[in-house]
């Protein structure tokens, strides 16, 4: 049985720096925002000692940043999730859709990363990736316009919110225009760190305020 390691795709220093205010006022203990996103990624400081970020973003950053995880997947023997909607934070009609694939861990750490953002809310769509991990499924390109559609339609998530925007994993980023033609739904890629997912849904909610 061949066992690899599972790369999550942690949050890097160009991922924290589109979230910091990019003032380079110092009042971090660092020169620059950039230096103060390379230490953040590297774990060496806090969200919590930049004055100039909204509480809500220092939320959306802070609880995936400190998350650690090592976990390994073994490739003969992939645990899947049911396909049916699954909530994160109590979702509501206006929360955001996600799709991802259905691999128990991709579930797992996802769960994980939204129960340390809780002013973070989605509805996830779990697509037939096989048990692939998103970066897998991605390369082998098991995630398709088809699997989508096929994922909305069960999940019945369309019944659930008042919009048709749908965020799908940046590792698959390029499908967007032929998942909208078939779906009919508006589509964006969000980013390839599922890390970055809260910062990012919480940013999208303040442009649209």
């Amino acid at each position: 049985m061949t066992v690899e390691k599972v790369d999550f795709y942690g949050l890097s220093a160009e991922d924290v720096l589109k979230y910091l205010p990019m003032k380079d006022c110092g009042s971090c203990g660092y020169k620059t925002c950039r230096e103060m996103a390379e230490a953040l990624s590297a774990g060496k400081a806090s969200v919590k000692n930049c004055p100039e970020m909204a509480l809500r973003m220092s939320e959306g950053l802070a609880g995936p940043l400190s998350i650690t995880l090592e976990v390994h997947e073994a490739d003969s023997s992939m645990s899947t999730v049911p396909a049916q909607l699954i909530e994160l934070n109590s979702p509501g009609p206006d929360s955001p859709v996600l799709v991802t694939g259905n691999c128990a861990v991709t579930l797992y750490v996802l769960k994980l990363i939204f129960d340390r953002v809780p002013t973070a809310s989605a509805f996830v769509v779990p697509t037939d990736t096989k048990g692939f991990t998103v970066d897998h499924a991605a390369g082998m390109k098991l995630m398709t316009p088809m699997t989508v559609m096929r994922a909305l339609t069960v999940t019945a998530v369309g019944s659930r919110v008042n919009h048709r925007k749908l965020l799908t994993p940046g590792l698959c980023k390029g499908m967007e225009r032929q998942v909208e033609q078939m779906t009919r739904w508006t589509v964006e890629a969000g980013p390839v760190s599922g890390f970055e997912l809260p910062a990012f849904l919480l940013e999208k909610q303040k442009g649209e305020q």
